[in-house]
């Protein structure tokens, strides 16, 4: 059996469910990207257009770019010769398990949550593009 709601319920839910996502909502979701991203890679990885490689390449302007030329970086043959432009698609199949997307590939990751390693990427899209 339903309860009913009375006239004054029913306005009040509808005010609420006509309430706008929050930009604090927003840039929350854009800070957990970027936590996540520092976590998981910002120890081997930086974002930063004038940083150099670490021990993995720089990933500022990664998105559109060719597999394995980012300059400065000695990358394996595997990634040199992959034959394709990072997007997320990639990233989200790199993130996944590294060495099972591209074998012969130096790195060795594997993120088996999906929210994690799509927050990482959301982040890069945005973050390593300016």
């Amino acid at each position: 059996m339903h309860a009913k709601l009375s006239p004054h319920r029913w306005v009040m839910l509808l005010l609420l469910l006509s309430i706008p996502v929050s930009p604090f909502t927003r840039k929350s979701a854009a800070a957990e990207g970027e936590t996540l991203f520092r976590q998981q890679c910002g120890a081997c990885h930086t974002v930063k257009k004038d940083d150099g490689p670490r021990a993995g390449p720089p990933l500022f302007g990664v998105i559109g770019r060719k597999a394995g030329s980012a300059a400065g970086f000695e990358y394996s043959d595997a990634l040199r010769g992959a034959g394709f432009a990072w997007d997320a698609g990639h990233l989200e199949r790199w993130l996944a398990n590294s060495n099972e997307f591209l074998p012969g590939s130096y790195m060795n990751y594997r993120q088996d949550d999906g929210s994690v390693r799509k927050s990482i990427v959301n982040f890069l899209e945005t973050s390593a593009t300016r």
